[in-house]
């Protein structure tokens, strides 16, 4: 029987996080009556790769552990997988409940690092007992572990944890989680729209629909990633016709595209997300409809757009007037706060071959950037996805500040206050 299953977000101080685990199993083991190598938790040490298929092992591990338990830190909060991951379990304990009518104490979020503000779905399921001391709620339980003073409070937190685990998967044996799920297309927990209490089950949803929009925000912390980029089915028009473009960078819709094959295989949306998510920034992915309303909308909630430019769609006129439309968008005197980026992959043969006609298409279309010598901002010619990844992470950082020392002010309106996350007793 697997007892509990940890999630967290990697990098979040990972040792700690390990002796957690290992801390929690032995007493897990212990209140259990089982032998000192028993497994009866699981912790994934790997991070998962972009566009990667989880691993069999963490999908038995979620769909037949009897508690999640999450450790909440605002790196956890934006992350997709762990959103993802609390979807799924959450979905069993409601399936649970619709046939027992009981909803057990499975899913509990611990404070690991203290976020500002914590989502419904959190703050409503906080683990509480007698032993937290007030320096958990304000600094969690990762400082907790680091200081001496507190050492007796940690082991008395991770007895009351084995016990209430070790009763729990007595007590309630929780159904499997859904069976071919397509893990893509799982809402994450923490987006503002991914979760309803009125829909009883958005987990068996996700096998057909795609993932919810998401709701606006007034932050620099989200990253809208709009690429442009042809279909596989567009290669055969407008002056591509001619060329006999490679198709196997394409696929069936433009966030598909994926310029770094076979270095990188997953599309580079999926991989600009994972860059992001890195640096602590929400995302999603759109392709060019809409594009001058979704940068005008972005400049206003002080939001952050990367454009992500197949050069070769400069050769298709739907394409060249879209982009023109965003050139025309950079205000005279002002530092553009929408980034460009140009993948470009150094082993495509066929974009060496036309480089010189490619590069003239996009700098007729982004002559404002070209004047302007914007290099912060205009990435005309990444050659690697490792240079991606670099570029990407300075672009997300001058656009975050050009946007704190030009964006819109939101003030909180008078008498609102905002929640925080109080610590009762059960």
């Amino acid at each position: 029987m697997l007892y509990f299953f940890l999630s967290y977000a990697r990098g979040d101080d990972d040792d700690s996080v390990q002796k957690f685990f290992y801390d929690l199993s032995a007493e897990v083991r212990a209140h259990a009556g089982l032998a000192a190598d028993e497994e009866v938790g699981f912790f994934d040490a790997h991070s998962l790769e972009v566009g990667a298929k989880w691993s069999p092992r963490l999908v038995e591990a979620l769909s037949h552990c009897r508690s999640f338990l999450a450790l909440v830190s605002p790196r956890y909060l934006v992350s997709e997988p762990c959103g993802r991951e609390w979807t799924i379990f959450a979905g069993r304990l409601r399936s649970y409940e619709r046939e027992v009518g009981v909803m057990p104490s499975a899913l509990l979020p611990l404070l690991w690092l203290p976020p500002p503000h914590l989502p419904d779905v959190v703050a409503d399921l906080q683990y509480d007992n007698d032993v937290l001391p007030e320096a958990y709620g304000r600094t969690g339980l990762r400082q907790l572990m680091r200081l001496q003073r507190h050492q007796d409070t940690y082991y008395e937190l991770i007895v009351e944890l084995a016990r209430q685990i070790v009763r729990t998967a007595d007590a309630h044996r929780l159904p499997p989680g859904p069976v071919g799920l397509d893990f893509n297309h799982v809402p994450n927990a923490f987006s503002p729209a991914a979760f309803s209490p009125a829909v009883p089950n958005r987990v068996d949803a996700a096998r057909q629909a795609p993932p919810p929009a998401r709701e606006a925000a007034t932050t620099t912390q989200f990253v809208h990633f709009v690429v442009a980029a042809p279909a596989r089915d567009e290669l055969a028009s407008g002056d591509l016709a001619a060329i006999d473009r490679d198709t196997s960078y394409y696929g069936s819709t433009s966030q598909e595209w994926a310029p770094y094959k076979p270095t990188l295989t997953v599309p580079i949306a999926e991989y600009a997300r994972a860059v992001a998510e890195r640096r602590s920034y929400r995302s999603g992915v759109a392709d060019t409809t809409a594009l001058a309303e979704r940068i005008g909308d972005a400049r206003r909630t002080n939001e952050i757009v990367v454009l992500l430019v197949d050069v070769w769609a400069t050769m298709l006129r739907e394409y060249r007037q879209v982009l023109a439309e965003c050139n025309q968008l950079d205000q005279d005197g002002d530092e553009p706060v929408t980034a460009i980026m140009v993948p470009l992959n150094h082993d495509d043969e066929q974009g060496q071959t036309h480089w010189r006609q490619l590069v003239d298409s996009l700098r007729v279309i982004f002559f404002r950037r070209t004047v302007l010598g914007d290099d912060i901002m205009f990435r005309s010619s990444i050659l690697t996805h490792e240079a991606f990844d670099a570029d990407l992470q300075v672009v997300l950082e001058a656009a975050r500040n050009r946007l704190f020392s030009r964006g819109k002010v939101h003030n909180r309106p008078q008498g609102q206050t905002v929640r925080r996350p109080i610590l009762q007793g059960p």
